[in-house]
């Protein structure tokens, strides 16, 4: 299978860069056998935990958040925590004129989290992702931290399932919580992966919101504490700071409905977007080339719209308000 260019090394910026990346390499060597990985053991038992950084290169506010823990000196009270900078090579890449270009090498990291991917990895992100496999199937309980093109509001993701929506519900997130059934949203998603190994445990995805703002990092250090916390191992001394963004007192739950797919490079949306907006049934939402594509139901929100339509790429994702 021969994997397409990243398809994001072309784009230039428009959004304000209020943070650079920082250096990773002390943190290069962890304890793990695999750099960049950081396995943090109470000696106690408990469950064990994985919070991943770096999916995607440029989403840097994940790197942040487990850079505090670091340096911070944060230990599980029980059980185990282990710290992922997942796409370090990506990030290496930053250059705040192209801010856009380190999302990945190859191809996206979090589309391979599939068997057949894994089995045979032909890409950076699939070796990559290879060696953290392990890991992964080893976490009780898995956050995957990233961050959104457009300053929209700060989001959870994750499948609907039961211990999910009481864990998600648990955290007080005054934002929106996006709900998606196997199968029925992206293949080959990191939390997907990690539900398959899962029998009981939680699996999040953290938009934090827009990449390059400071805010972001406070949004993903603050989902991070409380995610430890809510597990039980984070020491009662350790502050958990304000959300990084100002509570939605109108969020609510969405279920993820289809994953749409620009035809051609004419798909343009019939206004400018940047999610988070609701059609009726039947409202013109895009045309793509001599097509028009209009809501398939009510309350159609339209969810990470992309900056940049282009042919045979994911271009938005339609969720229905509950």
């Amino acid at each position: 299978m021969s994997v397409p260019p990243c398809r994001f090394s072309i784009a230039a910026s428009d959004a304000p860069v209020e943070l650079l990346p920082r250096d990773l390499s002390p943190w290069q060597q962890g304890n793990c056998g695999v750099d960049y990985v950081h396995r943090l053991d109470s000696g106690q038992p408990g469950p064990e935990l994985v919070i991943q950084a770096l999916t995607h290169g440029n989403e840097i506010c994940g790197a942040n958040a487990l850079l505090w823990l670091l340096e911070n000196g944060i230990r599980p009270l029980r059980g185990a925590l282990t710290l992922i900078f997942a796409n370090v090579d990506a990030y290496k890449t930053f250059d705040p004129q192209r801010p856009f270009a380190s999302r990945c090498l190859d191809e996206d990291m979090n589309r391979v989290w599939l068997p057949a991917r894994l089995t045979c990895p032909d890409s950076h992100e699939a070796r990559r992702a290879v060696a953290l496999l392990p890991f992964v199937e080893n976490a009780d309980s898995l956050l995957d931290l990233h961050s959104t093109t457009f300053a929209v509001a700060p989001m959870l993701i994750y499948p609907q399932k039961g211990c999910n929506r009481s864990f998600a519900d648990r955290l007080d997130f005054p934002f929106p919580h996006l709900l998606y059934d196997l199968g029925s949203y992206h293949a080959g998603i990191l939390i997907s992966e990690h539900e398959r190994h899962s029998s009981g445990g939680v699996s999040l995805v953290a938009e934090c919101g827009q990449h390059f703002a400071r805010s972001t990092s406070q949004q993903a250090l603050a989902i991070t504490l409380r995610f430890i916390a809510l597990h039980g191992m984070l020491d009662g001394s350790v502050q958990l700071p304000d959300w990084g963004y100002q509570p939605d007192s109108s969020a609510g739950h969405y279920r993820i409905d289809r994953v749409l797919q620009a035809n051609s490079d004419q798909f343009r949306f019939a206004e400018p977007v940047k999610g988070f907006e609701q059609y009726s049934k039947g409202e013109l939402i895009a045309t793509d080339d001599q097509e028009l594509i209009a809501a398939p139901f009510d309350n159609c929100t339209l969810i990470m719209p992309a900056r940049v339509p282009v042919a045979g790429e994911e271009v938005v994702t339609l969720a229905e308000r509950l």
